[in-house]
């Protein structure tokens, strides 16, 4: 599409995650006819929450990763597959890696955040996060290793005890059938600080199940290519420092902003952006901040894929009302409840009063995101594919007799 053919300077959101896609959806729901560019490094969106149903096969890449070229052939926006190398504040432009120079009437910017390996040295050499589909594949064949030859024997050792750690590890260990241990260390003393109680109980109980180890307080200090230290953070421990030979090195404890340089000048000594209520930087009025990277001084709010979503849509109803004169709404968290995957076919929800967990659980999990998925037609398609699949109408249905 020639953008130098628009009809009035569009509206651009850099960053094709949840917070950024949410955005550009809701602009597109009410829209005043001015053109939406979406701009990411990447083809695809990635759903991350059911990147773990995409590593056991129980989901397809066209549900967890539809390419944003069809979603923006279905939704009626611009996709550009570009890196911003430059934001001009002033003149209401940016520039690309390819040089293309885009100027703005209202810019979103919603880059996310990335697997945090500067936490310890040669980190990134040894460890694997799983954010992304480069992570994805490399778990992938991981387990097809481990599943078609004898030489693993040492644990795999996934850090971070979080939403993301705790899921990895049952479904890893249940795709690899116990055949390797798996240790899950984490820095504080208990698994899923920030979950809701219920479904902390359930992954306990799940853990159990499995040959997984649990290592509390304890920090991996130091990492090479065989092995790793833990050195434990509770001095009333009498192990206070544990050598591990282990296979893998799955890294789930930390997150930064994206690495990019446009970004450098907005981000904070806490490499976050400083946003007021509105989402917005106080000095730059049509510039709105969504997701991970945001930071609210007044109104500190999580960092997960239903703040972003939340975000996003109170962005685009602003950036409505700021082209029409009208008053700009604060954002505010509705919490919608939690969902975890605990292994295959297995998962717990907590929210608006209700407490579920088990094989039930995992498919109103699967399908409730599955609604959520951008456009309609993917939606609908996600949807039919669960609704009409011969396995899940047996297990819902069905009983014994």
């Amino acid at each position: 599409m020639d953008l130098n053919n628009l009809k009035s300077d569009p509206i651009v959101v850099v960053g094709g995650g949840f917070g950024g896609l949410a955005t550009v959806q809701a602009l597109l729901a009410k829209s005043d006819g001015t053109s939406v560019i979406l701009i990411d490094e990447g083809n695809r969106f990635l759903f991350k929450p059911l990147l773990y149903e995409l590593l056991s096969g129980e989901l397809q890449l066209w549900e967890v990763a539809p390419q944003y070229s069809d979603l923006a052939s279905e939704l009626g926006f611009i996709f550009l597959q570009e890196c911003v190398v430059e934001i001009d504040e002033i003149a209401q432009k940016l520039i690309t890696s390819s040089e293309i120079e885009i100027t703005y009437s209202q810019l979103v910017i919603s880059t996310g955040v990335t697997t945090n390996y500067s936490l310890l040295e040669n980190l990134q050499d040894y460890a694997c996060g799983f954010s992304n589909l480069n992570d994805f594949q490399i778990i992938k064949k991981l387990i097809t290793k481990i599943n078609n030859s004898s030489e693993y024997t040492n644990p795999i050792v996934i850090a971070g005890a979080g939403p993301t750690g705790v899921e990895l590890a049952c479904k890893i260990s249940d795709l690899i059938k116990d055949r390797v241990e798996i240790y899950l260390v984490d820095k504080g003393d208990k698994i899923l600080p920030t979950c809701k109680s219920f479904n902390r109980e359930k992954a306990i109980e799940e853990i159990g199940k499995r040959n997984i180890r649990v290592y509390l307080d304890y920090l991996i200090k130091s990492v090479d290519k065989t092995f790793l230290e833990l050195y434990s953070t509770d001095n009333k421990k009498i192990n206070n420092y544990i050598k591990i030979d282990y296979s893998t090195l799955l890294w789930t404890a930390g997150l930064k902003s994206s690495k990019l340089k446009f970004l450098y000048h907005f981000l904070n000594e806490n490499q976050k952006i400083k946003v007021n209520k509105f989402m917005q930087m106080d000095e730059y009025k049509n510039i709105f901040f969504v997701g991970d990277i945001t930071f609210c001084e007044n109104a500190p709010f999580p960092s997960s894929a239903q703040v972003a979503m939340q975000q996003g849509s109170l962005v685009a109803q602003n950036i409505i009302s700021l082209r029409k004169g009208n008053e700009l709404k604060p954002f505010q968290f509705e919490d919608l409840g939690e969902m975890l995957s605990l292994g295959i076919g297995n998962a717990s929800i907590t929210g608006y009063g209700i407490t579920l967990a088990g094989p039930l659980a995992f498919e109103i999990r699967r399908f409730a995101y599955l609604m959520r998925m951008p456009g309609f037609l993917l939606s609908f398609k996600s949807s039919g594919s669960w609704l009409f699949s011969k396995k899940i109408i047996n297990r819902l249905f069905s009983q014994s007799p």
